[in-house]
């Protein structure tokens, strides 16, 4: 069975989720193909190792004008044509916009029907549902099979006339869609129709075990983490507070910063807190985080491969979790593996993790997060004893072992 990857290209999800399908006992059905592929690490990979067949390009900007003219003449012939047009006419875009957004479905029209088609994939599957990412799902034949996969914040914070046209338009092209969670599920089915459920699955993307596999082997190491802290600037005598796991600006470091500064200078003296920002923030977000003057908040912006964030989140006795939107966090699923703790925002997708035991915490209001580190002081040591069950309670519901199987019954069934 073939299968070729569209939408975002990107490592750090599709790694994991292909190399545990491909590499699954008594599975050699599959041969994946991905296009634009990008890789989240220090140092290029050595590509002969990635569970792909190929790495395609395929160049959806550039046929030449002729081909170009036929392929916008071919298009016009179509009613998704004439629906999209239209879509663009209720938002009041310039003809300008509207002809260079036809254009571009044109060219991808030509790219579909002349470079991808012609290489007889069994199924195409999308990741990270956005009409940008979608745009070659409305020009395949029937015989192609298609899943759509929405990764959080896709579904969680896209909204809009056009977002809503070209995602719906894709949802029924698609044989199949899904979603990570329960609580993402309904969303969709209140933007998008009830319509979609039967083509709807719940499914967790395959988790890498890497990371998980390092906190093993360094856990028990105290040298070892002694001298990560000391590199990275992390007191020994403090309580670890990492807040949010990048640097994006929708983790909502600012109002996390803003409630950590109405404790008292004797309160803070029990805290240090941590930022990853190792990818997602710009310079001038990062110096207004700086800026604001909490003289125990260190910000780290190095990349850390895999031991280094297993080091990062042993040394972490808490993560507070409190982005705008969220699927299910894998920095999340790491910290409580470790046996250490989670405070998230009660409005996240995490519900899961809670209905198979999993303890952590919730807060309704950032006004409530001076008022948990205070309590979570005072409560450590009761904490750690309510956390022993996280880590078989992870291993049970979300490791490759358990979500592996559902993704390669997707395939077969589909």
């Amino acid at each position: 069975m073939r299968i070729l990857i569209l939408g975002i290209g990107q490592s750090n999800f599709l790694n994991q989720l292909y190399a545990s399908i491909h590499h699954f006992k008594g599975e050699d059905k599959f041969d994946f193909s991905i296009n634009s592929y990008r890789e989240f690490s220090k140092k290029s990979p050595d590509l002969t190792f990635l569970p792909y067949e190929q790495f395609l390009d395929f160049q959806f900007e550039n046929p030449s004008q002729i081909k170009f003219k036929k392929a916008l003449f071919k298009f016009s012939k179509t009613k998704f044509f004439w629906k999209s047009l239209f879509c663009y006419l209720v938002q009041g875009l310039s003809w300008r916009d509207i002809k260079r957004k036809l254009g571009d479905l044109a060219k991808t029209k030509f790219v579909v029907d002349n470079e991808i088609t012609p290489l007889d994939f069994d199924i195409i599957h999308f990741h990270y549902c956005i009409p940008e990412n979608l745009s070659p799902i409305y020009f395949f034949n029937r015989k192609a099979k298609v899943i759509c996969s929405f990764w959080g914040s896709d579904l969680l914070r896209s909204d809009g006339v056009e977002n809503y046209f070209f995602v719906r338009a894709a949802l029924e092209r698609a044989d199949k869609i899904t979603v990570q969670t329960m609580e993402m599920a309904e969303l969709l089915f209140c933007k998008f129709g009830r319509k979609f459920k039967d083509k709807l699955k719940t499914l967790r993307f395959t988790l890498s075990k890497d990371i998980f596999n390092e906190i093993n082997d360094c856990k028990t190491d105290s040298e070892l983490i002694s001298r990560f802290k000391k590199k990275f600037a992390i007191p020994e005598d403090k309580l670890i507070i990492a807040l949010g796991h990048n640097g994006f600006s929708q983790n909502n470091h600012v109002l996390m910063l803003n409630e950590i500064a109405k404790l008292s200078d004797k309160e803070m003296e029990y805290f240090h807190f941590i930022i990853h920002a190792s990818y997602g923030a710009n310079q001038a977000y990062l110096t207004s985080l700086k800026e604001r003057n909490i003289s125990n908040l260190n910000i780290i912006t190095e990349f850390f491969d895999p031991k280094e964030i297993a080091l990062l989140r042993l040394s972490t006795d808490l993560l507070v979790q409190m982005p705008t939107t969220d699927a299910l966090s894998a920095a999340m699923t790491e910290i409580l593996y470790c046996g250490n703790s989670v405070v998230c925002g009660a409005w996240l997708p995490y519900g899961f993790l809670r209905r198979k035991g999993v303890n952590y915490y919730e807060l309704e209001d950032f006004a409530d997060l001076k008022q948990f580190l205070l309590f979570f002081k005072q409560k450590l040591e009761t904490i750690k004893l309510d956390n022993i069950e996280n880590k078989n309670l992870i291993i049970a519901n979300l490791f490759p072992e358990v979500t592996t199987p559902e993704w390669i019954k997707l395939f077969k069934d589909i």
